[in-house]
């Protein structure tokens, strides 16, 4: 049986197979690229071993790795060589904040390993340090960076920095979750407080050695030597290892996985209409083929096959775009972590990307090509193309069952919010969506009817023609109002999730770090009045104060600990602080601590210093600068004597320049100091957002494009249909631009109500989501009025742009052909 459908007006369904097999095989080729650099990483984290031995875990107290352990395994049959490796974590010697930094052994340079500026440290009280601790404390060679073996800290070191590292997997690059790494000599390690014992052994088997009889060799040494020490092989350990590591990958992978089935299901609804208007354009046609013999299934074959082809066209065209797009993003660095020569191309990815996107098309096309067999032969005769249907009772009952889902969705959101739960926050979102998409037709038919009704026939003409036109078309409406609400319902969403954390974030990030530069390390013998003129000298700084500190031992309910107090009067920082939020509590007779304490609020404590004890009452306060008390308590315990300090910095503007925090460690380079700003996580975090909000839009737009395609197909076909009313309407006296408006109109009005619905139903979503996912943080749902209007704005110009060629050809019907038409 010949293909009956006219394969120049399946261009819409080709582009949406194009755009959601681009974004899957964008999807999977990042996925791949990831999966890739992970497992390269870690291969050269193991480099040439065969053997690697880990510390695994040890009783308290006892023996960790150490020389005599790699002497034993070197003089084992068939092993060649055996190295230790050092590596720990330690804390920086800061008041607070995310603190942890890993310490390892001066690396080897190499082509991944490099040194980025000055030298590797050779001596005690040298150090290197990694890019990213650099670059987030603000350091650089020469500077002291104030370190503690742990976060209680009775190891307490200043070491100089003699070098940066840029490391390879080798050296830290896959150390996640601090704050950067430290690279330093045995004796340094020991000198900060290090473990000193070795976390992996790496063996190396001789030539020829049978690798197997080896590890077991390497295995019965190192648990003879201590229990629990884990013996991996090199296969196994880079597989670990690889498993283990997420650089940067999880978040873009995630939201690519969670966008790309949204991406489906429009292209899935475009696809869909597309072939529903190509069948019913053809109604007549496969009449004709019926009444010369064609079967049903014949006709649903012929349907499929075009289907197959078109699937098959736009997911291989889909392929190539999503490797081109891949290529393209990873070199721009969007993508944090993925260079060009990392990008990967597997045979699997390409396949999967083929049969998803065909399949996707097939499913799409069952029920139109399951309407195009049930035509009757009767229609060539007859010549009706439209079964007349009738709507009322179920769009009524959809609409009711859509309704109980909305109500569903939102119970259960209500509760992921309350239980903070992410994924049954996300199942709630999906069930308002989905009921908001059954009751889709009833709610197009409502809007449409009350814009019927506002724009009268006498007042507004062609707003009140374009209503009934579409009232009489409302699958076709309903479908392409679908593609607009499900695009506007994830933009709106994340859009509203973003402003959100961002706001909410650099809020938080004020309140809690309202000092723009604090410098640490100012000891008794410090020349404070030289310190001050040095700091105030920088461009861009405005003041300076000094804020004493010591360590006190607190007793509350017959329990002492130690702890770093401040001691300072609130009216002494307010020109500094940006922030004095809650210093109302700091009084002579009040301990004001927080949670990290464990003392409760309203508690009698006592306070022992170096010159006495004081009898005060505890007070609870989780702002950023307890735990504090006043000057003159603090007299009390020290009798005056001068004590270590911290110097807070007030800058010009916002308090975010990195160029006045780098001028700050420039000016206090070699005085044992060391500078933190308030601005580097922030504009980190914000960055992060902003390359999130980067992929997500591309996301979006692709998703955009197949709503542009479909609404220009479905236009097009309606203006086909429409030739006699079109004519008609010409010979009563309507003009070109008259009949151009309409067209326009009603497009217009099918993306207004797909974009309202959506931007409704998404800014819910974002911000329930937002707060299920971080209310318990502190954070404050921001409606980004002017992005949400300009979502709108969006779906404007889409139906604006899809109905402007259509309008041009029915514009340019003449009246005398139009009306010549069956």
């Amino acid at each position: 049986m010949p293909a009956m459908l006219d394969l120049r007006r399946t261009v819409a369904a080709l582009v949406a197979v194009a755009m959601s097999a681009a974004l899957i095989a964008f999807a999977f080729f990042v996925s791949d690229s990831f999966a890739a650099q992970m497992r390269s990483n870690a291969e050269l984290s193991v480099g040439d071993a065969d053997v690697v031995v880990n510390t695994g875990r040890r009783a308290d107290g006892g023996k960790g790795l150490d020389d005599t352990l790699v002497f034993r395994l070197e003089s084992l049959d068939g092993v060649e060589s055996a190295r230790g490796e050092h590596w720990d974590v330690i804390q920086l010697d800061l008041p607070a904040g995310d603190t942890a930094v890993v310490t390892r052994d001066v690396p080897t340079l190499n082509g991944h390993t490099l040194l980025t500026a000055g030298r590797l440290p050779d001596a005690v009280n040298e150090v290197a340090i990694s890019t990213r601790l650099a670059q987030t404390q603000s350091l650089g060679v020469g500077d002291t960076v104030r370190l503690k073996n742990d976060y209680d800290g009775d190891v307490h070191t200043s070491p100089t920095v003699v070098g940066i590292v840029s490391p390879g997997a080798e050296a830290g690059a896959l150390d996640e979750g601090t704050q950067g790494t430290v690279y330093a000599v045995p004796e340094q390690l020991a000198a900060m407080g290090a473990d000193t014992s070795y976390y992996n052994i790496y063996v190396t088997a001789q030539v020829g050695a049978d690798a197997s009889a080896v590890l077991d060799e390497v295995r019965q040494a190192a648990q003879s030597f201590r229990s629990g020490v884990v013996v991996l092989g090199a296969d196994e350990a880079i597989a670990q290892r690889a498993a283990s590591s997420t650089v940067g990958g999880t978040l873009i992978t995630t939201i690519l996985n969670l966008l790309a089935p949204m991406c489906a299901v429009v292209a899935a609804i475009v696809i869909a209409t597309t072939f529903t208007t190509l069948i019913a354009r053809q109604t007549r046609t496969i009449g004709l083929l019926r009444c010369i013999g064609a079967s049903r299934p014949q006709v649903t074959r012929s349907v499929l096959r075009t289907a197959a082809l078109t699937g098959l066209t736009g997911s291989c065209l889909g392929a190539v775009i999503g490797v081109g797009a891949a290529a393209g993003i990873i070199r721009s660095g969007i993508i944090s972590g993925l260079s060009t020569d990392q990008l990967t191309i597997t045979p699997r990815g390409l396949v999967a990307t083929i049969l998803l996107g065909t399949l996707v098309t097939i499913i799409a096309v069952l029920r139109p090509a399951r309407r195009a067999s049930r035509v009757s032969p009767l229609i060539a005769v007859t010549g009706l193309t439209v079964t007349p249907q009738r709507y009322g009772h179920g769009r009524a009952w959809a609409a009711a069952g859509g309704g109980l889902l909305v109500v569903g969705g939102a119970a259960v959101l209500i509760f992921g919010a309350s239980t903070q739960s992410f994924y049954v926050m996300v199942g709630g979102a999906v069930l308002i969506a989905l009921g908001i998409l059954l009751a889709l037709p009833f709610l197009a038919g409502v809007l449409v009817t009350l814009v019927e009704r506002i724009g009268s026939d006498s007042r507004y003409p062609t707003l009140h023609l374009a209503a009934r036109n579409l009232s009489r078309n409302r699958g076709r409406s309903t479908a392409t109002t679908a593609t607009l609400f499900l695009c506007m319902l994830v933009g709106s969403a994340v859009l509203v999730a973003f402003f959100s954390v961002n706001d909410s974030y650099q809020r938080i990030q004020a309140e809690n770090s309202p000092i723009d530069i604090t410098i640490f390390g100012v000891e008794p013998d410090t020349d404070r009045e030289a310190l001050t003129t040095t700091v105030e000298a920088v461009d861009g700084v405005e003041d300076t104060v000094f804020v004493p500190g010591m360590n006190v031992d607190v007793t509350v309910g017959g329990q002492t600990q130690s702890i770093d107090i401040s001691f300072f009067e609130p009216a002494e920082v307010a020109g500094v602080s940006r922030s004095t939020s809650n210093m109302a509590d700091l009084e002579d007779d009040v301990l004001v601590v927080n949670d990290y304490q464990g003392i409760p609020d309203g508690a009698q404590v006592t306070l022992t210093g170096p010159a006495g004890s004081v009898e005060l009452t505890a007070r609870h306060n989780n702002a950023w600068w307890t735990p504090a008390i006043t000057p003159a308590t603090a007299e009390r315990l020290n009798g005056g004597a001068s004590t270590e300090a911290v110097m807070w910095v007030r800058t010009t503007g916002d308090g975010s320049s990195k160029t006045i925090e780098d001028a700050v460690s420039q000016a206090i380079r070699g005085q044992n100091l060391m500078a933190q700003g308030s601005s580097e996580n922030r504009d980190e975090f914000t960055a992060l957002l902003q390359r999130t909000e980067l992929t997500i839009g591309l996301v979006m737009v692709a998703a955009l494009v197949i709503c542009l395609s479909g609404m220009a197909n479905t236009t097009d076909v309606s203006v086909l249909e429409r030739i006699r009313e079109i004519g008609l309407l010409r010979a009563t006296g309507s003009d070109r631009s008259g009949i151009r408006q309409l067209i326009v109109t009603e497009a217009v009005l099918l993306a207004l109500i797909g974009g309202v619905l959506g931007i409704l139903a998404g800014a819910l979503v974002g911000a329930v989501g937002s707060l299920a996912a971080m209310g318990n943080v502190g954070l404050r749902v921001s409606l980004p009025w002017l992005p949400l209007l300009g979502l709108l704005a969006i779906t404007t110009l889409i139906g604006i742009g899809a109905s402007l060629r259509p309008a041009g050809r029915a514009a340019a019907i003449p009246p005398v052909i139009a009306l010549a038409q069956e």
